[in-house]
């Protein structure tokens, strides 16, 4: 997938245990949609993405671009079991819950999946922003899955029936399997990746999304300073090699989002 452009639809098939050979060898389960916008990248100072080219899975509906959808419902939505009709190219369209920036589960679970992710690297540990987080919820609530086009390091995930934020940060985290340490630098198969550990970012705020029509969970994370941030001699100082393989998935499912 190394320099593939856009919007990424991931169609996958993953269990709740994968191990460090996932790139190579995925389990046979069920399937999974995953949608990924675009990594950011830092040029000449200015956060820039580049979303004009599409690479879909077989369920993407391609005569509307700009609003990319997945024809997987989720298990669950907003505290009910999901109906047959609720899938994300059906009308439900309930106004969106986030969790941000309150003391609680959310942000001491996505706080501890990004800096457990960043010590395999030898990044030091980032901390919770509420303004970051704030920023994430507005801009989640729109029900719009692309770039803020804000000051900040911004990695957008989301997708169907998995509704666990912190296994979407995780598997952002997978992209390491195709980062070539031998070639640093930005590529949209592992920006995400190197925006997570990015070693000169100090801070992170997200939101989770849930209830959107187009794509029913989304997980929004804000960085700052931003990560990717080019000439190529900022990633050999900023992405260290890691010192272990991918850890465990944390489970895709966790009732406090159902």
């Amino acid at each position: 997938m190394k320099g593939v452009k856009g919007v990424i639809i991931v169609a996958s098939l993953l269990s709740n245990c994968i191990s460090s050979s996932f790139a190579a060898s995925i389990p046979l389960s069920r399937k999974e949609v995953v949608i990924l916008a675009p990594p950011t990248e830092v040029i000449n100072g200015h956060p820039t993405w580049s979303e004009k080219d599409l690479v879909t899975g077989p369920a993407f509906n391609a005569s509307n671009p700009d609003a990319p959808t997945i024809t997987v419902g989720p298990t669950k939505i907003l505290g009910r079991q999901a109906s047959s009709t609720d899938t994300t190219t059906s009308t439900f369209s309930p106004t969106p819950t986030a969790y941000t920036s309150r003391v609680g589960k959310f942000s001491r679970d996505m706080l501890k999946i990004t800096n457990d992710l960043r010590a395999i690297h030898g990044s030091p540990p980032l901390v919770w922003n509420k303004t970051l987080a704030a920023y994430a919820s507005r801009q989640g609530r729109k029900c719009d899955f692309r770039h803020s086009h804000g000051p900040y390091g911004e990695n957008l995930a989301g997708g169907g029936p998995m509704n666990n934020p912190v296994w979407y940060q995780w598997y952002l985290y997978t992209e390491v399997n195709n980062y070539d340490w031998n070639e640093p630098g930005f590529a949209r198969d592992t920006g995400h990746f190197t925006q997570l550990i990015w070693k000169s970012s100090k801070e992170i705020g997200c939101a989770w999304i849930a209830g959107c029509a187009n794509l029913s969970y989304q997980v929004w994370c804000e960085f700052s300073p931003a990560g990717n941030v080019s000439p190529v001699i900022h990633y050999v100082e900023n992405v260290g090699r890691p010192n272990s393989g991918i850890p465990e998935a944390p489970p895709t499912y966790d009732p406090l989002y159902k």
